[in-house]
């Protein structure tokens, strides 16, 4: 596409310390069929071979490279209001450092984009490689509205092309969040304009052991500081009334007393009314149990001010077994709700003590997921990274080929409850449907999916 009829595309490429990967990401810019670029690369403080291979390129095509040298790490998102401010081009992409282009991926994008004014995003497919850029297996991502109605996989955040306007129009990139662009980019825009995905490759993703994809914990935390955003957008002169409900068994098989059993010097039922009482979308908690002795503890802590104010419900057995399933707790719960305050809850919760170092934060989140998604539950889930199987005639079907060479690929990712967290709308019980059709997840790491084991409380009886 000649440079005169087409519209200008801003390249930026983001380095920390990839020095040895980042002449291949910049080649790869050179090597487009698209011509119509400018490229802006930010060193971000690097002390390797960076700052070198920088000022080599910003020589050889000074009318189209920009460098910018931070010396102290600015983090992506403000890396990318820096760049949104001085761009020229109609359309924005970023390129990661240990990433490569496909020569046919600004082409493609961009004439998507042109050809749509009422597209705002575009992206496509990807090949995972490893750390010398061989090819390990290929990413083929779900079209948004149609194989993702809910709007759970939003593009990657990089190599996904953005009409600027589009961008500058939303604020561009919430600098307190240091990860996730790709879910940010998603829900920012997604009200404001549509998106649509290419069946094919376009870039190179490196998978390595410094790579930042990697850092489970820090990309979840920024996911839940992206969602508690967007739903502060949505608050207004109503808030959702929000009854959490603490199931508590007493006793188990070879386990006697857990509620009353101690970590770090505080009770399991302790520990956990104090998270759950702490959340901010929480305004009524209640612990359900088949246990006097258990409602009786309970109500000392509140008495000693140890948990936050509760209510007590003492619930019967279920009739074909021992004990209620969490759609029987809840509806038992939301109808002493209702008998106590005269309506009924809007959106109700179950929680176990037994997951341990499930948060406030969690628990505002699987909230926050809920009305941003529109979801009509969300449940707490671990991703599990280990090879599943399921039975066919013919004996077992590998479920997620991509685990076995290393890769996580979204139509294999397989999810557990991690039974922390099922957060539902009250209409779903009345409709004795808890789940429903469309059922949003929080995605927990492995350390706060941690469930209470006997080893964990020897000795710890209170």
């Amino acid at each position: 596409m000649a440079r005169s009829d087409s519209p200008l595309v801003t390249v930026y490429i983001p380095c920390r310390n990839y020095g040895r990967f980042l002449e291949r990401a910049v080649e790869s810019v050179f090597n487009q069929l698209y011509s119509h670029w400018e490229l802006f690369i930010i060193d971000e403080g690097s002390d390797d071979a960076t700052a070198d291979i920088c000022a080599r390129y910003a020589t050889r095509d000074p009318d189209r490279i920009r460098i910018i040298r931070n010396e102290q790490p600015e983090g992506l998102q403000k890396v990318a209001n820096t760049i949104l401010g001085q761009s020229r081009g109609a359309f924005i992409i970023r390129l990661d450092a240990d990433d490569w282009f496909d020569e046919s991926a600004l082409l493609l994008m961009a004439t998507k984009l042109s050809q749509n004014p009422d597209l705002g995003i575009v992206y496509g497919n990807y090949f995972y490689t490893d750390d010398n850029g061989n090819i390990l297996g290929m990413e083929r991502r779900h079209e948004l509205g149609v194989e993702d109605k809910a709007g759970h996989l939003p593009p990657h955040g990089a190599c996904t092309m953005v009409r600027t306007r589009d961008l500058k129009s939303v604020g561009g990139y919430s600098e307190d969040i240091n990860a996730q662009d790709g879910w940010e980019l998603w829900y920012k825009l997604t009200q404001h304009t549509r998106a649509a995905s290419l069946n094919i490759p376009v870039f190179y993703y490196r998978q390595h052991a410094s790579s930042l994809s990697r850092n489970t914990d820090r990309l979840l935390k920024a996911r839940s500081r992206i969602f508690e955003a967007m739903a502060k957008k949505l608050d207004g002169g109503y808030a959702p009334t929000h009854l959490a409900v603490l199931g508590v068994r007493e006793s188990y098989p070879g386990l006697e007393g857990v509620p009353y059993k101690e970590l770090d010097g505080v009770s399991l039922l302790e520990r956990a009314l104090t998270s759950i009482g702490s959340a901010k979308s929480v305004t009524a908690m209640m612990v359900s149990s088949k246990s006097q002795d258990v409602l009786r503890f309970a109500e000392e802590l509140e008495d000693q001010k140890s948990v936050p104010p509760h209510t007590r419900r003492l619930r019967e057995s279920f009739e074909n077994g021992e004990y209620l399933p969490v759609q029987a707790i809840l509806s038992d719960a939301g109808e002493d709700y209702r008998a106590l305050r005269g309506s009924y809850p809007d959106v109700i919760s179950f929680h176990s003590l037994h997951t341990i170092n499930c948060t406030a934060a969690h628990v505002d989140s699987a909230f926050n997921i809920l009305r941003v998604t529109k979801s009509d539950s969300v449940v707490s889930v671990q991703e599990e990274k280990s090879a599943l199987f399921s039975y066919h005639e013919n004996g077992l079907k590998l479920m997620n080929p991509g685990r076995l060479v290393g890769l996580s690929y979204d139509r294999e990712k397989v999810y557990r409850f991690n039974g922390a967290i099922i957060t539902t709308w009250w209409e779903m019980l009345e409709a004795e449907d808890l789940l429903g059709d469309n059922i949003g997840y929080l995605e927990m790491s492995p350390h706060e999916s941690l469930q209470v084991n006997s080893e964990m409380l020897s000795g710890s009886v209170k």
